[in-house]
C-alpha cells in the first residue's frame, strides 16, 4: 500500500486497539467480585491471551513463530519486561483506586511517547502535535474529574501503581514502535506477551501472592473474553499500528480508550457522566481526531511533493 494508505491503516488500528482497551475496567472489576485478586488477573490474562496468539500463527503457519536468537531476546526480554510492568500496575492500581484514577494517570504515557520518541527514535513531534496532545490529556482528566457516579481517589499506593502503568504503557509503546517495524507485528506481539508471562511468574515470589484460578464457568467465560480482546486482538492491532505510524501518534489515537470506557460505564452500569465529563470526552474526540486529519495532510502533502520531481522530469522528456 502507498504510505498514505499505510498511515491512515495504521492510525485506525491503533483507536481499534483503544477501543479494545476501553473495555478493560469494566471486565476487570467483574472479575475482582468474582473473587480473582489482581495479581493472578495481571498473569492469567496475558497467559490465555498468548496462547490463543501461539494457537492462530500456528494453525496459520506452522513456521509462523521462527525468530533469530538475537531478536527473540529482544522481543522476550525488553518488550516482556515492559508488557508485564504494565499488566501488574494496571490491574493493581484499578484494585487500589479504581478505575477513573487509574485511567488519569495511566494517560500520562502519550506525554511520556512525546518527550521521549525525539531523542529514542529520531521522530520528532511538531507543535500542532503538541498542542493536540495537551487538549487530548486534559480531556482525559477532565472527563475522570466529571464522573457522577465513582470519585476518582489517589492514595500513595494507587499513585504510585497508576504512574507505574503508565510508565510502562509508554515504554512498550516505544518499544513496540522500533521492534515492530523490524520483526512484524505477529512476532512482537506473541513474543512479547509471553515474554510478559515469564516476567510475572518470577515476580511470583517477591509478590508473595498465590495463583488464584477463575472459579466458575462464568469467571472463565469473563477471562476468556478479556484476554482475547484487550490482549490477542488489541496487542496485534496496537504492534501493526506502530509498524506504520509513528509511536506519538498512535499514543494520542489510544486516548478514545477512556471514550469507550465512559461510555460502557454509563450504559452498562449506570456510572454516568456529568457535563465536565462529556466536555472532557468531547476534547478527547477533538484532539485524537486531529492527530488524524493531520497526518491525512501530512501524506497528502508529501504524495504531492514525491510526485513534483517526476511530473516535471516526465514533462522535460
Amino acid at each position: 500500500p502507498s504510505a498514505p494508505v499505510r498511515r491512515f491503516r495504521g492510525y485506525t488500528e491503533a483507536v481499534l486497539a483503544a477501543s479494545l482497551w476501553g473495555t478493560s475496567g469494566i471486565f476487570a472489576v467483574r472479575l475482582f467480585q468474582l473473587g480473582l485478586p489482581p495479581e493472578s488477573l495481571a498473569l492469567l490474562r496475558p497467559m490465555v491471551g498468548g496462547a490463543l496468539l501461539v494457537a492462530v500463527v500456528l494453525a496459520r503457519n506452522v513456521r509462523g513463530l521462527a525468530i533469530e536468537r538475537a531478536g527473540l531476546a529482544l522481543l522476550v526480554l525488553v518488550g516482556g519486561t515492559a508488557v508485564g510492568t504494565f499488566q501488574l500496575a494496571y490491574q493493581r492500581s484499578t484494585d487500589a483506586v479504581g478505575v477513573p484514577s487509574t485511567v488519569a494517570l495511566l494517560y500520562l504515557a502519550p506525554a511520556i511517547v512525546a518527550a521521549a520518541s525525539g531523542p529514542l527514535l529520531g521522530e520528532w513531534p511538531d507543535r500542532t502535535r503538541i498542542a493536540l496532545l495537551v487538549v487530548t490529556l486534559s480531556g482525559v482528566w477532565l472527563s475522570v474529574a466529571g464522573a457522577d457516579e465513582t470519585v476518582a481517589t489517589f492514595g500513595s499506593a494507587g499513585v504510585g501503581w497508576g504512574v507505574l502503568a503508565g510508565v510502562s504503557y509508554g515504554a512498550y509503546t516505544l518499544f513496540g514502535r522500533f521492534a515492530a517495524p523490524r520483526y512484524g507485528a505477529t512476532l512482537t506481539t506473541v513474543y512479547s506477551t509471553l515474554g510478559s508471562c515469564l516476567f510475572l511468574m518470577a515476580l511470583a515470589p517477591v509478590i508473595r501472592s498465590p495463583l488464584v484460578l477463575p472459579s466458575s464457568p462464568v469467571a472463565w467465560a469473563l477471562l476468556f473474553a478479556f484476554s482475547l480482546l484487550t490482549v490477542a486482538a488489541a496487542h496485534l492491532l496496537f504492534f501493526h499500528a506502530l509498524s506504520q505510524i509513528d509511536a506519538s501518534r498512535a499514543s494520542i489515537a489510544t486516548a478514545v480508550e477512556p471514550v469507550v470506557a465512559a461510555t460502557l460505564a454509563t450504559v452498562l452500569l449506570g456510572q454516568g457522566l456529568s457535563p465536565l465529563g462529556w466536555t472532557g470526552l468531547a476534547m478527547v474526540v477533538v484532539g485524537v481526531a486531529g492527530v488524524g486529519i493531520t497526518a491525512a495532510r501530512e501524506s497528502s502533502g508529501k504524495a504531492r511533493t514525491d510526485a513534483g520531481p517526476a511530473s516535471e522530469s516526465a514533462g522535460r522528456e
